[in-house]
């Protein structure tokens, strides 16, 4: 049976370890041309750039190796062994017009996403976890805080890579929460009675929404910024026109899911009430009411 992906064909494994040869996915990326090897390797330093800013241990994700020619008197070449995600940070890095790369961003970002989780993101997930019970947050609320924060910061980065800059980044995320909750972030803020405060004569609400949404506006929250991803990554969106239709789209589909719940729930999804105010219960357990405590 053929490979499902040029990609899967290079493909390498080693006592369970995948891996791909630079050497190789090189070619399937479409550098192909004269001097190839060179232009290759500026591709690859600037992927390594961007893992090292991430604080990976860049000797791991790009394992440097040396290959000697099988005859003598040839001149050794090097290669480097990548990981499922240094290969889509070098996809992220390489000429984003060849349409070959196009594939490769699409390829690896789906299939890393079918969750490749390091030991060092299961130990931030579960410190994560655990501090937002400490504060009175139930395990089901904090675990889908947590998977909030890790889709906003997947579809943040989406942003960057795709030339997103500045000013861009709130007015993409005000667009996704009013096309997915019909409301704008701050009318949302208002709602839940965030305190006031004034720039001039412009009012302000002060502090992060997501930390005060219930666990339903949450979870729709995630479905936006996750839909939108989907939705870069399939299209290769590139440049704040192209992300803010995508935007709108992936709003229009959180819209969808959260309209049909309302109807089959007969509750609103946007609830008034602030998570920072009222949590729902987590290591210390709700506090009892006054009658309730002994004299």
């Amino acid at each position: 049976m053929p490979a499902s992906s040029p990609f899967d064909a290079i493909r390498n494994e080693r006592d369970g370890q995948e891996y791909w040869l630079a050497r190789e996915l090189m070619i399937k990326l479409g550098y192909t041309g004269a001097g190839n090897w060179q232009n290759f390797e500026r591709v690859i330093a600037e992927a390594k750039a961007a893992c090292a800013s991430q604080g990976c241990n860049l000797d791991e994700v790009f394992s440097y190796v040396t290959k000697y020619p099988q005859k003598s008197g040839g001149r050794p070449s090097h290669d480097f062994e990548l990981t499922r995600f240094a290969c889509y940070m070098v996809a992220l890095s390489a000429d984003g017009t060849k349409p070959e790369v196009a594939a490769a961003k699409v390829y690896f970002a789906v299939k890393t996403r079918e969750r490749e989780l390091d030991e060092a993101y299961l130990q931030w997930r579960h410190r994560a976890i655990l501090a937002l019970m400490a504060h009175g947050a139930s395990r089901e609320w904090a675990e889908t805080r947590v998977d909030d924060i890790t889709a906003r910061n997947e579809l943040t980065h989406e942003w960057f890579v795709r030339g997103v800059k500045g000013k861009e980044y709130a007015i993409l995320t005000d667009q996704l929460h009013m096309g997915a909750f019909g409301l704008s972030i701050e009318e949302h803020k208002a709602l839940k009675g965030f305190a006031v405060t004034y720039k001039g004569k412009k009012l302000v609400y002060n502090d992060d929404l997501p930390p005060a949404m219930t666990r339903t506006e949450l979870a729709l929250n995630t479905l936006a910024s996750t839909a939108a991803r989907d939705i870069h990554l399939a299209r290769d969106s590139q440049g704040f026109q192209q992300v803010a239709r995508d935007v709108l789209d992936a709003g229009d589909v959180a819209a969808t899911a959260r309209r049909r719940l309302e109807e089959l729930t007969g509750h609103p999804v946007v609830s008034s009430r602030n998570m920072l105010k009222e949590p729902d219960g987590g290591l210390w357990g709700p506090l009892p009411a006054p009658d309730d405590t002994e004299s």
